[in-house]
């Protein structure tokens, strides 16, 4: 089941939907459930996810993106000045401002009321979302706390961060 709250945007004046989370699991979280769907043991699976930051910054710093199969495509982007350049010969990475990592989810093709559009492998085709009460209350653009993320006024999220600490 996945959890929704409410939230007022002032840009269009209208109340949205945004996708709350009640947790955030972690590494080791994810390494005792994926024990219990293999046959690989929680210590290795840990040992596999640690790894996977250091191995995937190496492969993005040689110009590699890094697919992993049913979940996405990472690789690397940036964001220039706002200012170009006038001709080809002086374009720099001098004019790069900040480098970003790049998720693309993988995708499927859709199936019953979804037919003929794409959708998220990560996605549950069957997914239900219920309301779940802010213990302040609905909240207003601009009023995101702790519990809460922020919006673009195109729908949220409030899910936490994760990492691979254990």
């Amino acid at each position: 089941m996945a959890f929704f709250g409410r939230k007022f945007t002032k840009l269009t004046e209208k109340w949205i939907p945004v996708s709350k989370s009640v947790s955030c699991y972690d590494a080791k979280r994810l390494a005792k459930d994926i024990e219990k769907e293999s046959t690989v043991s929680e210590t290795d699976v840990i040992a596999v996810l640690s790894a996977i930051p250091k191995v995937m910054t190496r492969y993005l710093a040689e110009g590699h993106s890094v697919k992993l199969d049913g979940i996405g495509s990472f690789f690397l982007t940036f964001e220039c000045k706002k200012t170009g350049v006038d001709t080809p010969e002086e374009v720099s990475m001098d004019q790069v401002t900040n480098v970003k990592v790049q998720f693309r989810p993988t995708m499927k093709a859709g199936v019953g009321s979804q037919k003929g559009k794409r959708i998220n492998t990560l996605i549950a085709d069957d997914i239900e979302w219920t309301y779940l009460p802010s213990a302040k209350g609905d909240t207003y653009e601009g009023d995101a706390g702790e519990d809460e993320g922020a919006n673009n006024g195109q729908g949220g999220t409030d899910n936490g961060g994760g990492g691979f600490a254990g």
